[in-house]
């Protein structure tokens, strides 16, 4: 039996193709499952692009709420360092995921270059200028399903490669239908803020249960 793979590989450290490679895998295993446990044939089922809140139940931009949008976008509190649930229960509550609908997450993007610099960069972080992209509030992303920890990603393996910050998983976190999941992030600093790491991953579900394509 070979080793089980769980790191994050920052894209500029993949070979041509490995990305789309990843990916493929990814849903051709998840398909296969998703047809065998819900004895459905193959051309039945859809593969689409996984959602922040109606799908993985993402909290607001309000620590512990639900959204209302559908942006990966996320509060954390200021309370203390350490692993905090950026899902929309109540702290420390997992989620569910819905019948027939499984879910397969294999990589992250880290959104923040995407939102320009920040002003109040100083506020918290005095070693930063006020032109400055806001540090990361995280560093490590762990995600749990049915009560077993599947992996933690070092999200800070990105920060050498400022113009491509993207990783990939080799395999996937899997959420099957009807399973508990817990997402959290490792806080590095005891301070507020939003969060805005894109969770790359796909849906595997019946065709027409959301679309028809």
């Amino acid at each position: 039996m070979g080793v089980s793979l769980t790191q994050l590989i920052p894209i500029r450290e993949l070979t041509p193709g490995a990305v789309g490679a990843i990916r493929n895998s990814v849903i051709k295993s998840v398909v296969e499952r998703a047809a065998r446990e819900m004895n459905m044939p193959e051309s039945k089922l859809v593969v689409r692009d996984i959602r922040p809140w109606a799908d993985l139940q993402m909290c607001a931009q309000t620590v512990g709420t639900a959204k209302t949008v559908e942006t990966w976008t996320y509060a954390v509190t200021s309370a203390a360092v350490g692993y905090e649930s950026i899902l929309s229960g109540s702290a420390g509550t997992a989620a569910n995921s819905a019948d027939q609908r499984y879910m397969a997450l294999f990589g992250i993007r880290d959104l923040r270059a995407g939102m320009g610099t920040h002003v109040t960069a100083t506020v918290s972080y005095p070693e930063y200028t006020s032109s400055a992209i806001f540090p990361p509030i995280c560093s490590l992303l762990r995600i749990s399903v049915g009560g077993a920890n599947k992996v933690i990603w070092d999200t800070r393996s990105l920060a050498g490669y400022k113009d491509a910050l993207v990783a990939f998983a080799p395999s996937a976190v899997v959420i099957p239908q009807n399973t508990s999941y817990q997402i959290e992030i490792y806080k590095n600093r005891a301070t507020g803020g939003n969060v805005n790491i894109q969770l790359i991953g796909v849906v595997v579900e019946p065709r027409g249960k959301l679309v028809a394509p």
